[in-house]
């Protein structure tokens, strides 16, 4: 009663209770993971602008910048509290940095795609959402290919890759289906048919992925998935445009897939079992570039 009288009594005289100043929202967990790679995207893409270099180093220090702008699109861009101006007396959250590294060279894009591709790598892992995961390992892919390239382009030492072939445990966490099955079996006839029209060094390295796939085709049969297997699966012709021949395009195409449907179980699993699934991803993009192909800027969603 007291309480009501003061402000009514407050009121009468004219004057009026402070209000708190404005306060931006705190950010929750996805957003912090989100706007961490998205300003690291940012800061790729301003660096590699200021790069001077020519000929075939400055045409892939273009599409790297190129890169980094779709993924910060895809991240859905930097945050920023007050994007028209803060009202007066707000208190203002302090800016994402998304600078580009003073006087920058092709090893200072190096280190910020190798830094990149491991904190996206570590963002999906540990993002709170499925879409999100998605994106961020789409995201470690591309990063981690480019900085293959810079490192090629300029002599300097590759970084190491966190690409590994799946495992029969991950497949069980991950879980199995018909169309789990299907992937496995079709990039499977890929690489054997791959392996009998080719000799040499090529041949056994075919024999030695197609023997791989095969193993996981049989554990998900053995674990009672749904057998949707074709006897043939129709493959690519060879690719004039993309200069592939039929068996590279073939690779390519097999392993296309097996990077779409990594990517994609990523909403099907905790994220503690995440990392095996983006690592399989980064083996068949190694796969499809080492046969000729190309990555887009968000593989596995593009």
């Amino acid at each position: 009663m007291t309480g009501a009288l003061a402000a009514l009594t407050l009121a009468g005289c004219g004057l009026r209770l402070e209000t708190p100043p404005p306060v931006a929202p705190s950010p929750d967990p996805a957003e912090e993971v989100r706007q961490d790679a998205a300003a690291e995207a940012a800061v790729i893409a301003a660096t590699v602008s200021d790069v001077t270099a020519e000929g075939a180093t400055a045409e892939l220090l273009a599409r790297i910048g190129e890169e980094a702008g779709a993924h910060l699109d895809a991240l859905g861009g930097v945050w920023v509290a007050w994007p028209d101006g803060a009202p007066e007396g707000a208190v203002t959250p302090e800016p994402a940095a998304t600078s580009a590294v003073p006087d920058p060279d092709a090893a200072d894009v190096l280190e910020l795609l190798t830094t990149g591709a491991a904190d996206a790598r570590e963002g999906a892992v540990a993002a709170p959402t499925d879409d999100l995961a998605a994106v961020l390992a789409a995201v470690s892919l591309s990063r981690a290919h480019g900085a293959a390239e810079v490192a090629a382009a300029t002599g300097a030492t590759a970084p190491e890759s966190a690409a590994a072939p799946l495992t029969r445990e991950a497949l069980l966490v991950r879980g199995v289906d018909g169309p789990t099955l299907r992937v496995l079996d079709q990039a499977r006839f890929a690489y054997e048919t791959v392996a009998a029209r080719s000799a040499g060094a090529a041949r056994e390295s075919a024999v030695a992925r197609a023997a791989h796939l095969q193993s996981l085709v049989d554990v998900a049969l053995e674990e009672g998935a749904p057998d949707e297997r074709l006897g043939v699966y129709d493959l690519p012709g060879a690719d004039d445009e993309a200069g592939l021949s039929a068996e590279q395009a073939a690779v390519v195409d097999a392993e296309s897939r097996l990077l779409e449907h990594w990517v994609f179980s990523l909403g099907l699993v905790a994220p503690d079992a995440r990392g095996a699934l983006v690592d399989a991803a980064a083996d068949s993009a190694r796969r499809l570039v080492d046969a000729g192909g190309t990555l887009p800027a968000l593989p596995g969603l593009d």
